[in-house]
């Protein structure tokens, strides 16, 4: 018997008969102590202590981050016709009334981080597993929701402009990695909530704003057959898990850093004395999908493809008074821009990037062509000029800079680096992929000539052969035989190919 699971699968069942008021995010001592609040003077400290939570909690990353009822949730976007909104929540915040339903009528509103009503009632759906738990699932792995509402107004940036869609992680590299929470509901220190009265009903709140409150551990554990993940809290030393969820954040979304973007990796269950439980939201992404299939999610936002433009998010958002430029650094597979520069020049820059057709195995240079429209013009991707309009890199394929790009399917990686102009503290480290499906030839002539049965071929030329692979003829005295008019010696086909010629690839 694990008896780490036991102990967690109790500690978690008490906490799940909590009042869903009763606690929320909880810093530790040292944290507390750090940000200005007196362990003998907690309460009359809190707000204090609390107000660097909170500010960090209204960054641009966690836009998205709202409420419902008791609940903190998350908006994934709209439906194309504009009339609803999809948000992401835990089971238990929409079916309490009705458990065991895994979908009804929902009644009730989700509200922005600046209280604004955004959609109101409609219907929810709770997860597969939510009222079906198969063997070595247990209270929280299933405990992911999301509701349909009727819309009522935009999600809105600061700057009163749409906000884009958070996205879902759909990789498996959760563990180790740093994890950071945003939500609602009453402060704590320690391993205690902070009440004014002795009254367990009566949660603390601030004298001015909102209870909204930021903090970070790291992912530590994966249990309930890898569909839940726990995280640790260290509530009396110094640690870069600091901080825990309890019933009062439940549905808030888990937020962790992949290849330089931020995604949704899990959505609270609940917190208990040293750790943080949730669902682990990739093992959901079908499931997500088939309710809001214009889902965002990392693998689909980071990928450059042959039908459309990729915009990344605008990471200019992230720092108070600077342009970010973006170059290519050093890597064996792509070449571009290496300086940030403040010139317009030419309106995009060249992206090289190295790719590999996943058929052949054969290496292909491609090219990218990267900007940013700054209001004025279109910019290249390291340029630092403004034109008083912060904006995202876009990149695309485009046709008429690969004309010798035989037909095949491509797939690769390369790295970009971010970097604030004025803010020169600022550096993120990018992964995008490129996935190209190039259907028939682009041009008459690929790369390499079709071999022809009988035609005249020199040592060390190269063919196409009608397997699509290529082939060198060999050096003398090997080379007569790449010419002979005879099946045998067709490369990769005839019985004495071999003789003739070298597989490249």
């Amino acid at each position: 018997m694990n008896i780490n699971a036991v102990f967690r699968g109790m500690t978690i069942a008490f906490a799940a008969v909590i009042s869903i008021n009763s606690y929320a995010l909880v810093m530790n001592n040292p944290t507390f102590i750090n940000n200005g609040g007196h362990l003998s003077n907690v309460n009359n400290t809190m707000e204090h202590a609390y107000e660097p939570l909170r500010k960090e909690s209204y960054s641009a990353r966690f836009d998205a981050v709202g409420k419902i009822y008791s609940c903190s949730s998350t908006w994934l976007g709209d439906s194309k016709d504009g009339t609803k909104s999809y948000i992401l929540a835990a089971g238990h915040c929409m079916d309490f009334n009705s458990p065991g339903e895994a979908t009804k009528a929902y009644h009730g509103e989700f509200r922005d981080r600046h209280d604004r009503l955004i959609a109101k009632d409609g219907v929810y759906y709770t997860g597969p597993y939510r009222t079906h738990r198969p063997e070595g699932m247990g209270g929280v792995s299933g405990d992911i929701g999301i509701l349909v509402l009727n819309k009522k107004a935009p999600m809105l940036d600061e700057q009163g402009k749409p906000l884009n869609k958070p996205w879902i992680y759909d990789g498996s590299r959760e563990m180790d990695k740093p994890v950071e929470l945003v939500g609602y509901g009453n402060w704590g220190v320690g391993q205690a909530a902070v009440r004014p009265s002795d009254n367990p009903n009566d949660d603390f709140s601030p004298q001015q704003g909102s209870r909204r409150a930021w903090g970070q551990s790291y992912i530590n554990e994966l249990f309930e057959k890898d569909y839940a993940l726990g995280a640790p809290y260290h509530p009396e030393q110094v640690s870069k898990a600091w901080a825990r969820l309890a019933p009062g954040d439940s549905g808030s979304a888990w937020w962790q850093q992949h290849n330089g973007f931020w995604t949704i990796i899990g959505i609270t269950k609940t917190g208990v004395e040293e750790a943080s439980y949730g669902v682990r939201v990739s093992k959901y992404v079908d499931w997500i999908k088939s309710i809001y299939p214009d889902v965002n999610t990392l693998s689909q936002m980071t990928t450059v493809n042959e039908k459309q433009t990729l915009t990344l998010p605008d990471f200019s958002k992230d720092l108070a008074d600077s342009s970010v430029t973006y170059i290519v650094p050093k890597q064996s597979n792509a070449t571009g821009p290496t300086v940030p520069d403040w010139d317009l020049g030419k309106g995009y820059s060249e992206i090289i990037v190295t790719l590999s057709n996943i058929k052949t195995g054969h290496n292909q240079s491609i090219k990218l062509r990267a900007w940013r429209n700054v209001g004025c013009a279109n910019a290249p991707m390291n340029s630092a000029t403004g034109c008083g309009k912060a904006s995202p890199l876009e990149l695309k394929y485009a046709e008429e800079d690969n004309k010798t790009l035989p037909e095949g399917h491509y797939k690769g990686t390369f790295n970009l680096l971010a970097q604030g102009w004025h803010d020169t503290n600022y550096r993120n480290n990018l992964l995008l992929a490129v996935d190209l499906n190039i259907q028939g030839h682009q041009t008459d002539k690929p790369l390499y000539p079709i071999y022809q049965q009988g035609h005249h071929y020199e040592a060390g030329q190269i063919v196409t052969a009608k397997n699509g692979k290529l082939y060198k003829c060999k050096n003398k005295p090997f080379a007569k035989f790449c010419s002979i008019n005879s099946a045998a010696y067709s490369p990769g086909r005839g019985p004495a190919w071999s003789v003739a010629w070298i597989a490249l690839r």
